[in-house]
């Protein structure tokens, strides 16, 4: 993936996740603590790749959105289902999700290199 495409990725998640919170580009602005002035103009310039977001405000956006920053740069879906998911857990069961993939890769690891 090139530069290029993580920016319209990122865009394409910005849009997704503003619509599904009922926000407008504005309120969206304003809430990350963009000016009320210029920030219809900004998200909006986001949302369509045109203008590159840096990483303090792609956070700011995620907090207004309730969603981790990294949700935002996810170039599958189901892997920002996942993300977000798993952000809404609580941090014991986070850890015991983790635990559970962890051994399931080992488990099906052996079995990819055990000799037939």
């Amino acid at each position: 993936m090139d530069l290029e495409d993580a920016r319209l990725i990122f865009a394409q998640r910005l849009r997704e996740a503003r619509l599904r919170a009922g926000l407008t580009q504005e309120a969206l602005g304003v809430a990350a603590g963009v000016g009320p002035d210029v920030a219809r103009t900004r998200i909006n310039r986001y949302e369509k790749g045109v203008n590159e977001c840096d990483l303090r405000t792609a956070q700011r956006l995620a907090e207004a959105l309730e969603m981790p920053l990294a949700a935002f740069f996810a170039n599958d879906d189901d892997l920002q289902d996942l993300i977000i998911l798993y952000s809404k857990l609580p941090t014991f069961e986070q850890q015991l999700l983790l635990s559970y993939f962890k051994q399931f890769l080992r488990r099906r690891n052996k079995k990819e290199v055990a000799p037939k």
